[in-house]
């Protein structure tokens, strides 16, 4: 956590133009489809903080198995109208080491994203799990909340 805090101001600190500039606060995930009939419970509270900027962002955050994770990662994002757009997060995700026997596993996340007023957005996100942990669950849906300078 104390790393990504430290990115988050060194990335505040860097000249930003209208709504380039976000900090993303992870909130929770829902694990589905257990693929086994020995299913663990997992941490679905996945509190952080990352910071966005010009659409590279770096998040920190407690993941599903109670660990400190960090994600890097570049998103595309689609504005359908100014309540609503499509977006995906594409890079590589740490603290998995153990399900999945990398360093770092690639992360794929679309999300939907909601913007009740200007400077604050809901993104619901779906993340295929596949690479990390086959044994237990398929799918996780994911929340997090996204605040624009």
């Amino acid at each position: 956590m104390k790393k990504a805090f430290a990115i988050l101001l060194a990335f505040a600190a860097l000249p930003n133009s209208a709504s380039e500039l976000r900090v993303t606060l992870p909130l929770a995930s829902k694990h589905f489809y257990c693929a086994s009939n020995q299913c663990i419970d997992l941490n679905e509270t996945n509190l952080g903080i990352g910071v966005e900027y010009a659409s590279y962002g770096v998040i920190g955050f407690e993941n599903s198995y109670s660990r400190q994770s960090v994600a890097a990662y570049k998103t595309f994002e689609y504005d359908m109208n100014p309540y609503m757009g499509l977006g995906i997060r594409l890079g590589g995700v740490t603290g998995y080491k153990e399900e999945s026997g990398m360093d770092v596993v690639p992360l794929a996340q679309p999300y939907l994203r909601m913007l009740p007023i200007d400077w604050l957005s809901f993104n619901f996100g779906i993340v295929p799990v596949g690479l990390i942990d086959t044994k237990n669950y398929n799918l996780v849906v994911t929340l997090d909340s996204q605040i624009t300078f």
